[in-house]
């Protein structure tokens, strides 16, 4: 709305005050009045401030998501909690053990490992659940296997799960684009030769999707 349109409205409806309206910031290349552009029919931020999600958040959501025990998510040597033992890797503070009092204003070198590592221990978690009592499994529901082979990669189950998988990750529906690249995975995985490719699709899909930007920030 125009300066002066939303004076009148303001005059209008509540009575205010006669001064003009402060001009807000629109970011780059967006002049008075200038609507932000669109992108694929979704607004862009002028001011994106995204935040990585540190150990806490990033174990929680992971926990959230795949429907795990906090403490299930991932343990180091199956004792030792990922949220203690890479805690500072992920932008935590460790007062105790590495007098490490303040968060680092930028992430480290080791960061990405820490996260796949975090990552796919939890989607192992879940992967073993849903592929041992398929009953009652959560992400990969129907998703048919024979001798560790994925039946049909472009069956509706399939589709189904990994519409279910970028749902818990991302809290939105897969393009269609994104679909048929995680269906395509199954392909290139099982021409690998590597044995039960399609446990190793579930593990290196759910990897790609919890692992992603669109997931490890905020």
């Amino acid at each position: 709305m125009r300066p002066e349109r939303l004076l009148l409205a303001c005059f209008l409806l509540t009575g205010c005050s006669d001064k003009p309206p402060t001009a807000i910031d629109l970011g780059p290349g967006a002049g008075p009045g200038v609507t932000p552009a669109y992108d694929g029919g979704v607004a862009k931020s002028q001011k994106g401030n995204l935040r990585f999600k540190g150990p806490e958040r990033l174990t929680l959501d992971l926990a959230q998501a795949l429907e795990l025990p906090a403490a299930a998510v991932c343990n180091e040597l199956g004792q030792y909690p990922c949220l203690g033992v890479h805690g500072v890797s992920l932008g935590g503070v460790d007062p105790y053990q590495h007098s490490v009092y303040e968060t680092a204003p930028v992430t480290g070198a080791a960061t990405p490992l820490a996260v796949e590592r975090t990552v796919l221990s939890a989607c192992n978690a879940r992967i073993a659940l849903d592929v041992k009592t398929p009953a009652t499994a959560v992400v990969f529901k129907d998703v048919a296997l024979t001798n560790g082979k994925l039946n049909d990669a472009a069956s509706p189950a399939v589709a189904t799960a990994l519409t279910s998988l970028v749902r818990r990750a991302w809290l939105r529906d897969p393009t269609q684009e994104e679909r048929d690249t995680l269906v395509q995975l199954a392909r290139d995985v099982e021409a690998t030769g590597t044995p039960n490719p399609g446990i190793a699709w579930m593990q290196a899909s759910c990897l790609a999707v919890f692992s992603s930007a669109e997931a490890v920030f905020y």
